[in-house]
């Protein structure tokens, strides 16, 4: 090797090293010290989060959704897409080879001005080229790095979207299940109100008491079927959503409504300080944004010359037997070398589009993050709030109920009007469904705060978390 020549490959190892653009590093981002309405449990969050919930057929239907939800299957393509177009940019850091042989047959006119004679020639080609980028300025390696952060950005997508469908379909489930203990307590409250419509038509005939009671008895009875009514169609909704999240037809799907006592578990929270690292759309925004910072390098590189180096052997010859004579050989090697001068200001507003690109996904991640901090903050007081309103309420139906029962034997005997037992009753009923709702939006708060969280999580988790292996559909 001549002199010229290692000073050119050693040049080139050098300038090889170079890489433009930031390094990304994670960017820092203080936490609160503490929590607002501390939780009643701390600790690590355990996975599958819904175990903590103990009801087995809400197990059975958040494996159904994860095993079958189509926007899950849809994010898994996705993720699958970015990591083949990973592989699309570390194939630029390698030589491209290609074989393009030839077979060319052709006549050459006789009769055109200034032309040779007629010629009929064939031709035979076999040549085999070589090409290869040297990085000088760290375009494929910035590539290569923005494509990683891409593959990380949908894993984390991926944990964010099986997080989401787990909890609305706990939220669907807990929904429905609130809707029976609703349902229920409205059958029996109807079969009471024609109890009640009965005997006050009796007693109106018997000349008791007046038609006023009997209408009002009425009235009661049919408000009472309207609210359950409503009940049932708002069951029947819950049930059509949950049939979608699990990928099944609303028509051949259906939960068999049974008696359910609800229990709202304490849910352990960590620390602030651990949030956004548990947060998989949070750790989503993150790996964005070291997609971006990587894209800022590939942007810079177009100001500088790039060198392309190519090579070509092969075989070439008029005749086939010839071809693989030696002089039918060929060959050409050099660099080509693309200096921009002039190129419209194209290589400036890229640039620009990705710095802004930066500044977005950065604005983004903040933006986030003080929404994580939010939400739990706004599970953790619901929570607490919540609970306390379920305290009063259980007294409320207490005291309601026995005031109903008082009101009743009251109006038995003649010692009161049937307004009081209307009162009453319906202040009793009342106060149930308040029972009921409450118990539904401390069971609704309880994953919201899951989710809030992370989901599922223990120290030492890795960040993105990898996706599930599931089966594609190819056409």
């Amino acid at each position: 090797m001549t002199l010229a020549r290692a000073a050119c490959v050693l040049c080139a190892v050098v300038l090889g090293g170079c890489v433009l653009g930031p390094d990304y590093k994670r960017p820092e981002r203080p936490a609160p010290a503490a929590w607002q309405h501390p939780p009643m449990s701390q600790g690590e969050l355990p996975g599958p989060w819904w175990s903590l919930f103990g009801d087995v057929e809400l197990d059975r239907h958040i494996e159904a959704t994860l095993a079958a939800n189509q926007d899950l299957a849809g994010a898994l393509a996705r993720y699958d897409q970015t990591r083949a177009l990973l592989g699309v940019a570390r194939a630029d850091e390698f030589p491209q080879v290609s074989l393009d042989p030839l077979y060319l047959r052709g006549r050459t006119s006789g009769t055109v001005s200034n032309a040779l004679p007629a010629l009929e020639t064939t031709l035979y080609r076999v040549p085999v080229d070589v090409s290869y980028e040297v990085d000088l300025w760290g375009r494929v390696r910035r590539s290569v790095e923005a494509a990683q952060a891409d593959v990380e950005t949908n894993a984390d997508t991926i944990a964010a979207l099986r997080l989401s469908l787990s909890a609305t379909t706990a939220s669907t489930y807990f929904s429905l299940r609130s809707a029976d203990r609703d349902i229920d307590v409205l059958v029996r409250t109807v079969s009471l109100r024609e109890d009640a419509l009965k005997l006050a038509d009796r007693r109106a005939h018997a000349g008791v008491v007046g038609d006023l009671d009997v209408l009002r008895a009425r009235a009661d009875l049919t408000q009472t079927r309207a609210d359950l009514a409503d009940a049932h169609r708002r069951r029947d909704n819950l049930e059509h959503a949950l049939a979608v999240l699990e990928a099944r037809d609303a028509p051949d799907f259906h939960v068999v409504p049974r008696t359910w006592t609800p229990t709202v578990p304490d849910v352990p929270t960590g620390v602030p300080s651990t949030l956004l690292t548990r947060r998989p759309d949070v750790a989503s925004d993150e790996r964005a944004l070291a997609a971006a910072s990587a894209r800022i390098g590939v942007a810079r590189t177009a100001f500088f010359p790039s060198v392309q180096l190519t090579a070509s052997a092969g075989l070439s010859s008029n005749d086939v037997g010839d071809l693989t004579a030696r002089d039918s050989r060929l060959w050409g090697i050099g660099p080509s070398i693309h200096l921009p001068i002039f190129e419209g200001g194209r290589n400036q507003a890229r640039l620009e589009a990705a710095q802004a690109a930066y500044r977005g996904a950065y604005a983004r991640w903040r933006q986030d993050g003080i929404e994580a901090f939010r939400e739990v903050q706004d599970a953790l007081s619901d929570s607490a709030w919540l609970q306390e309103q379920g305290t009063a309420l259980t007294a409320t139906v207490d005291a309601a109920t026995a005031a109903a029962k008082v009101s009743r034997s009251r109006y038995d005997r003649g010692l009161a009007g049937y307004f009081e037992v209307v009162d009453s009753e319906r202040q009793a009923l009342a106060s149930q469904r308040a029972t009921i709702q409450n118990d539904q939006q401390r069971l609704l708060t309880a994953i919201s705060l899951v989710k809030a969280l992370g989901g599922g999580w223990k120290e030492g988790d890795p960040v993105p978390r990898q996706p599930e292996a599931s089966a594609s559909v190819t056409p």
